[in-house]
């Protein structure tokens, strides 16, 4: 740690490597609600003609299943990435050690997946007021989140964006420190992963994963996905603690 960052406090070093993320807040808070709204708009859209045309022979629960809201998922993934290469040497330009960088950083991505859980969630409750828009449609809620409470899809939304951005992080610390190569071992150490978790749902795990996820609550299924958010976000730290800072 440098003479300079030592008299600052290791909160306001911190708060300042937050600010440096929401400093332009147009990729990651408007333009992401904007196309969202947009979606649903044409989403809608496509309800209302189908509708219209389809008269009484629509089948029950016909616009319950759609998937507008996943893309925001990926997004939110590669944002994390940019974010965590895009601020890095500027931020220890800046005194901030590198355990402030990724402190800062990753309660960035936290307090996002807050918000976009509450808000897509308060947005699956104005749905239902409305009937699903006036035509029995789930945006913000389809499929499996139709009848789960505002809780429960809040917090589905909440741990789906922490599990996405820690591993965005990860991927992001990994090409800080190692660029390309980085990159490469991360693809190849998925692939492997992949490849694995499939020989295993071919053998006896396909029946206990059916059985965790139909015996379990939404909420209990999440839950679990908390742990594997914290995995992935101690190892990009891991990886970061040691990245140079120069190119």
């Amino acid at each position: 740690m440098t003479t300079l960052a030592a008299q600052i406090p290791a909160r306001q070093r911190i708060a300042a490597v937050m600010r440096l993320h929401v400093a332009n807040p147009w990729p990651t808070v408007i333009l992401p609600w904007i196309v969202l709204l947009g979606v649903h708009a044409l989403t809608w859209s496509i309800w209302a003609l189908i509708s219209h045309y389809a008269g009484d022979t629509l089948e029950p629960e016909a616009f319950r299943y759609a998937g507008g809201v996943s893309w925001l998922v990926i997004y939110m993934m590669v944002i994390a990435i940019q974010a965590m290469n895009a601020g890095f040497r500027f931020a220890l330009g800046l005194s901030a050690t590198r355990r402030d960088y990724y402190v800062g950083t990753v309660a960035v991505f936290g307090l996002m997946a807050l918000g976009y859980g509450i808000g897509l969630g308060l947005l699956a409750l104005v749905e239902r007021a409305t009937g699903g828009w006036w035509l029995d449609g789930s945006f913000y809620a389809p499929a499996y989140l139709y009848d789960e409470p505002f809780a429960v899809v809040a917090f589905h939304y909440v741990a789906l964006y922490l599990l996405f951005t820690s591993m965005g992080s990860l991927i992001g610390a990994m090409f800080v420190r190692w660029r390309a190569y980085g990159l490469y071992a991360y693809f190849a150490g998925l692939a492997l992963a992949v490849v694995a978790f499939v020989w295993w749902l071919v053998g006896a795990g396909g029946d206990a994963l059916v059985g965790f996820l139909r015996d379990n609550p939404l909420a209990v299924v999440m839950a679990w996905t908390l742990p594997v958010s914290a995995v992935l976000a101690l190892l990009g730290w891991l990886v970061i603690r040691r990245a140079p800072s120069r190119g």
